[in-house]
Parts: structure tokens; sequence; C-alpha cells
């Protein structure tokens, strides 16, 4: 329906707030303002944008109070990944930034999961603290995305973590009832094909979400380098080992690394964890700027949660 000439003329940012009340407050549809004033839909749409620039609607979106909005923006554009979550940890001690980043992820994932996902996770500190944060999660399936290490190096293992958050969703746990490292590539592809872990491995080519960790190797902060041998640490090094994610190396510029050591490796590959539609990784601390940073240049992560600290450090490791 088109302008009604003869009729008076309200003030435009009168009209403007008019529009705008009705579609931001009331929730009508722009074809429904437009037929209850007497306008067309496109005088809505420029109404409406000129109530923005006008200043007569401002949007403002309420973050909780621990979080870093424009840092994580910032941080997301310069690596390229989907999104950054950012925790303000301006007064935290070092030993506190897994519980903070933990909480942060463990927020993400109650507003992301559904009945219909079908979760991956590792093993970490952060990634443990995570799953003690979830309070409830949707009734999804929980898989084990790689082996376990020596007890040694973990607070809990891999096979309680899955059935801790398994807990949390009412879903099925799929434990990797394997480790890490087997003695030969040929002994681990022998398990891969085992009928009792299929229920795991079967389950990385259904995953929605895989929550994974970061390790470090330069300096040495990460489960899988204390798995290897001394001669095979030396060679993965000269390769250029920066981080890895799962039982995936890579070097400092996100390429991955292939060796005889890591075809040892018994988990999820490179190629699976990059289907997966939305690849959480959970990581911080000054340590480790170098390989989350690799980690984001890889492709293999689509959103980080970390810590401010550690945000600001990766900011001009982009450049």
């Amino acid at each position: 329906m088109g302008d009604q000439s003869g009729r008076s003329r309200a003030p435009v940012s009168l009209e403007a707030a008019i529009v705008a009340r009705r579609y931001y407050i009331d929730d009508r549809q722009k074809n429904e303002i437009a037929e209850e004033l007497g306008i067309s839909r496109f005088k809505v749409a420029r109404l409406l944008d000129e109530a923005k620039a006008s200043g007569i609607v401002r949007i403002a979106v309420d973050m909780p109070a621990d979080i870093d909005l424009p840092l994580g923006e910032e941080l997301a554009r310069a690596y390229g990944i989907t999104r950054a979550i950012v925790v303000r940890a301006i007064d935290a001690a070092p030993d506190a930034t897994p519980g903070l980043i933990g909480d942060a992820a463990a927020q993400y994932l109650q507003g992301i999961v559904g009945a219909t996902d079908v979760l991956g996770i590792s093993w970490g500190t952060s990634l443990t603290a995570l799953v003690d944060a979830v309070s409830t999660l949707d009734p999804a399936e929980v898989v084990q995305l790689v082996g376990g290490v020596r007890a040694a190096e973990l607070e809990v293992s891999g096979v309680e973590l899955v059935r801790r958050l398994a807990r949390k969703t009412g879903g099925r746990a799929h434990p990797l009832h394997a480790p890490l490292l087997v003695r030969t590539p040929e002994m681990a592809e022998e398990l891969r094909r085992d009928p009792s872990l299929a229920d795991a491995i079967g389950g990385f080519g259904r995953l929605s979400i895989a929550l994974v960790g970061i390790g470090s190797w330069q300096p040495p902060k990460s489960s899988l380098h204390g798995e290897f041998t001394d001669a095979e640490r030396a060679e993965l090094t000269a390769a250029g080992a920066v981080a890895d994610l799962c039982a995936i190396v890579v070097d400092a510029e996100g390429r991955e690394i292939e060796s005889s050591a890591l075809a040892r490796s018994v988990g999820i590959s490179a190629a699976e964890l990059r289907r997966v539609p939305e690849v959480v990784a959970v990581a911080g601390g000054a340590e480790k700027t170098a390989a989350i940073a690799a980690a984001l240049r890889s492709g293999l992560v689509r959103t980080l949660v970390t810590d401010s600290h550690t945000a600001a450090g990766l900011l001009p490791a982009a450049h």
C-alpha cells in the first residue's frame, strides 16, 4: 500500500520511533507495520535504519561480566576462526586459568548442545574444568577422541572424563579403551579395526561437536609430548613440532607433521577432526601462546576459549 498524500505527516523522527517500537518491542513483522501505517515495506526498512542511525534505537548486548567480547571478536578476525570466547583474567593467578576458561567453555557448550548432537572430548586440565562446570546438557552421546596416557600425566583419565560428561548429558558414553601410543604403527592400525573399539572409533564420523585441548612443545607442556621416546621427541622437534591437538602435531604455521612415531597413535585423525562442524579448543596460559597460535593456523579449530592474558599475547603473533 502506498503513502496517502492527503493525510498529515508526522515528523520523520517520530514516525521512525513508531515503526521501531512496533518492530523491536511489539515484535511485529515489517509487512504488518507497513499495512498498519499505510506505508511501503521498503519505507519501514528505511525508517528502522534511520532509527538506529539517529540513536532512537540503541542496541546493547549484555554479556556475562567476565567475558571480553571485543577482544574475542578481534582475536577471531585475526586468525580467521568462527569465534573466540575470552574470559577476563586480570587479577587471576596462573593456576586459576584452567578453571576460568573451563567455566566459560561450559557456558558456551550449554548454549549449543542439542539432543541430536554427538560430542567428542579428548582430555586435559582445562577440559576437566569444563566438564566439572557443566550442570546439565541435552541427552547427547559422548565419544572419547584419543586413547589414554599414563595415569600420572592426568588428574582425570580420558575414559573417566567421557563418563563424567555423559552423566551430565544423560546420553551414551563411548570410551576408547586403548593407549594413546602403542608399540608399532601396525599395532595401531590393527587396534583401529578391532571390534571392541568400533563403538568409539565408529563415532568419529558422527561427531557434531569436538572438545579439544592444545598441548605445547616449545616449551613442553603436553601429555602427548611425554609419551614419546627421547629419540622420537627429538625427531618431531626437528620437524618443527610446536603444538598438538588430540594426537595431531603441527608446526608453527599449522601444518600437520607426519612421522612413524605419530602413526603409533590411536585416536581421531586430522581429516576426521576437520569434518566435525564445531571444534572447540579450550586452552590458555602464556607458555602456550605459540602452541595456540599454531593450532589456530591449522584450520582444525573453529572456536577458541581462552583467557584475556593469552588472547593479548596471541594478537601480535597473528601478524
